[in-house]
């Protein structure tokens, strides 16, 4: 089994969810037909390519781009669904622990929020700094393509998928509103739309043309700038350094964006770790796989060539 195929195999068991969880249950689904043609369209038109470049071209850089890009561009958008679909569960929100954890601590989140709230330019810089994770994926995809590195995209991508997934199962038994609610200050128009979009997410009301984070606990940010400092681990220091220090900035601006909790951070480590143990067994199942069906070749071809030889 390649990694191809098992990726493939995540998708489709992606979409499987997310289609049986929308047919048995009876809540409102708001949607735009426009934009779910279009996404319809482009998934289609990368996936043709992909298929032509396989079948007629084979150029090893573009087959590998087209296919991170497919897998990008769908199951992005199907995730994002599906942590709409986890807040439709109504657990009990889960702040209280949260905010108890930074207690212990001697922490509050909320000074830290007003600290930078009073200091326009930081608040800036750090709002910057955390909407770079978006950038970050395609950066990578393009990187690697151009290293011509495609086992490192292969298996940065089976980590996102995993990651997108496995925090949203996640966060449907442990959902929260936001340190904006339980310290009680005023969050900012993005965040009010998020708490917002929430509550009628609970409400059965799926508004997927809103385009929200509305998963707190664990941080999604935090895990993926996890997997991002840890895909260029092995990349010239002139490299990883930047790197490094860029998502290292990026967990800790989750914090003054008022976005999570210090448990949110907290709580994404043993994630992010558990995501690279699956995903290091997974590569070892599909190189003993590729290993296996090498030795099959080889034996079938002795075979032959034993065959060729006494006839």
């Amino acid at each position: 089994m390649t990694y191809t195929q098992i990726q493939w195999g995540i998708l489709l068991f992606a979409v499987l969810i997310v289609g049986v969880w929308i047919h048995s249950s009876s809540f409102v689904i708001i949607y735009d037909k426009k934009i779910l043609y279009f996404s319809g369209f482009l998934s289609a038109f990368l996936l043709l390519l992909y298929i032509f470049y396989i079948k007629f071209r084979p150029i090893p850089e573009i087959v590998i781009l087209l296919q991170s890009l497919f897998v990008l561009q769908f199951y992005t958008p199907l995730m994002v669904i599906l942590s709409y679909l986890a807040c439709t569960a109504n657990y009990p929100f889960i702040d209280s622990t949260l905010a108890s954890f930074e207690n212990y601590l001697g922490f509050n989140s909320s000074i830290l929020v007003l600290w930078f709230r009073g200091h326009e330019l930081w608040q800036t810089i750090f709002h910057c700094i955390y909407q770079s994770y978006y950038y970050q994926e395609i950066a990578i995809i393009i990187y690697f393509t151009y290293q011509r590195k495609a086992l490192h995209l292969q298996r940065f991508l089976t980590q996102f998928m995993i990651a997108a997934s496995v925090t949203s199962l996640i966060s449907t038994f442990l959902p929260a509103e936001g340190p904006y609610v339980w310290y009680d200050y005023t969050p900012s128009p993005s965040l009010a739309n998020s708490l917002s979009h929430l509550l009628e997410l609970r409400q059965q009301i799926v508004n997927i043309i809103k385009i929200d984070g509305v998963t707190t606990f664990p941080s999604f940010h935090t895990i993926m700038a996890l997997i991002y400092a840890y895909c260029f681990r092995f990349e010239r220091k002139l490299i990883f350094i930047p790197v490094l220090i860029l998502n290292l900035l990026i967990v800790f601006s989750c914090l003054p964006i008022g976005q999570h909790y210090l448990a949110d951070i907290v709580g994404a480590i043993p994630v992010f770790l558990a995501i690279i143990y699956l995903e290091k067994l997974i590569f070892k199942c599909a190189a003993f796989s590729q290993a296996k069906n090498q030795e099959k070749i080889k034996k079938l071809s002795e075979s032959s060539f034993g065959e060729s030889y006494r006839q």
